[in-house]
């Protein structure tokens, strides 16, 4: 048996867009209207219905896997539905649910931004404009008066390289424009309401636990012979992993967000280190390619089979996930792996994909890395933005017909492991990791 430290925090994670439903108010409720947007045209309207009420039943299901951890997001669009205009009703709602989580023994992780802004944010320019910081402050401060009793662990931006590179650089979400130095402007746009939320939060609670939830693609060059391919690799792996995240471990804007310049209030605003984990990719120089600075992404057989399941697979390595939480150990911060996981295909590849990249997290642990938590994506099949209801992350298979619940295997599997602080020996044995 491969233990788990005694307080270790087993958990699964959704986000309000991607759950609730009936959220008209948010800029991605109206975008994905438009046609061509969503993937088989689906639609966020009713996704699992948790506004409708079905939070209690989920929550039943987390409870019943034996997790001790729930994250959860809350709706900004429902929350400030318009400037100023705090909406007492969908605060009581998500009260509720909060505490829903408490009484079924579990922490809550909330979210207080994964992905969708008001309408009159967007409105206003959203991330493209500066004033964005202190319109996400007042929300963060007043969130943290309503559930401060409630909630210690708050995440304050979900993975704001992918919101920027997605509808900045690769223009496929929102704003859906191709331009790097904008992408850039966001970032550091993000970086700054971060910090001005994390602030925000502490005056309320200065003993709650913020931090945001970082998404790491592990790249590496396609011929780690050629100058080219780890020149690009290079700089994406700057570009999308690092820029934000050192400067709010150094609180500096290091090239290409900034030429090194100071931001103090920004330093060390995250108590403990959110990592999102999924797939390692392999990248190559391509002339032809200026606009996606002269990268391109590389796949194999292997992972054109996953792409039937899901377009954004990634090679299948548990050991990138075990090199990046000893990389995150240097930082002296408790870790969370806020996400991590895999659809369910065909094959076992969703059970493999967990039991391998848990044997990775428990030996990273092993050898000093100080991960506290394992969040799994996602406790049930949800709306998966432009993927729509195509892939399926659930421990649940979801049926967006009858919104009838089902246990996977992996459910199984995960309910296992939770309620054993470990994975049992036959379970490394039918799945050992190979690279």
């Amino acid at each position: 048996m491969l233990l788990f430290p005694p307080d270790f925090l087993w958990a699964a994670a959704t986000a309000g867009q991607q759950v609730e439903g009936h959220n008209f108010n948010s800029d991605w409720s109206e975008w994905e209207q438009l046609p061509g947007k969503i993937k088989n045209n689906d639609s966020s309207r009713i996704a699992c219905d948790w506004w409708g009420g079905r939070w209690r039943e989920d929550l039943d299901r987390a409870q019943a896997l034996g997790m001790i951890v729930q994250r959860i997001g809350i709706e900004w669009a429902r929350l400030e539905p318009q400037p100023g205009q705090w909406d007492a009703q969908a605060a009581a709602r998500y009260r509720e649910m909060i505490a829903g989580i408490r009484e079924r023994g579990m922490e809550p992780f909330v979210t207080l931004h994964h992905f969708t802004s008001p309408k009159w944010v967007a409105e206003r320019g959203g991330f493209e404009n500066p004033e964005v910081a202190q319109w996400a402050a007042k929300y963060a401060e007043r969130a943290a008066q309503e559930f401060q009793d409630l909630v210690t662990f708050w995440i304050t931006i979900n993975e704001p390289n992918v919101y920027a590179a997605q509808c900045y650089f690769l223009g496929l979400w929102l704003a859906q424009k191709k331009d790097p130095l904008l992408m850039f402007r966001v970032l550091k746009n993000e970086i700054h309401a971060h910090a001005t939320m994390y602030h925000a939060i502490k005056r309320v609670q200065p003993a709650a636990q913020v931090g945001y939830s970082h998404h790491w693609r592990v790249l590496e060059p396609l011929n780690a012979g050629s100058p080219l391919d780890r020149l690009v690799t290079g700089l994406y792996t700057r570009v999308f992993n690092e820029v934000f995240f050192t400067a709010i471990e150094e609180g500096v804007l290091r090239f290409p967000l900034g030429l090194g310049g100071a931001i103090p209030k920004v330093k060390g605003t995250q108590d403990y280190i959110g990592v999102n984990y999924y797939y390692q990719e392999n990248v190559a120089f391509d002339i032809t390619r200026p606009g996606d600075i002269f990268g391109r992404r590389v796949v194999g057989p292997d992972v054109e089979r996953l792409h039937r399941y899901f377009e954004g697979a990634g090679h299948l390595d548990p050991g990138a996930l075990y090199r990046l939480l000893l990389r995150m150990k240097e930082y002296n911060k408790p870790i969370y792996i806020t996400e991590n996981g895999f659809v369910a295909t065909d094959r076992d590849d969703q059970v493999r994909y967990m039991v391998t990249h848990l044997q990775a997290v428990h030996r990273a642990i092993r050898e000093g890395a100080d991960v506290r938590g394992y969040f799994w994506w996602s406790l049930l099949d949800n709306f998966e933005w432009s993927e729509g209801y195509t892939p399926r992350f659930g421990l649940y298979h979801t049926d967006f017909e009858t919104q009838t619940r089902t246990l996977r295997d992996a459910g199984r599997v995960y309910e296992q492991i939770v309620r054993a602080n470990g994975i049992p020996d036959e379970l490394v044995e039918q799945y050992p990791i190979k690279n």
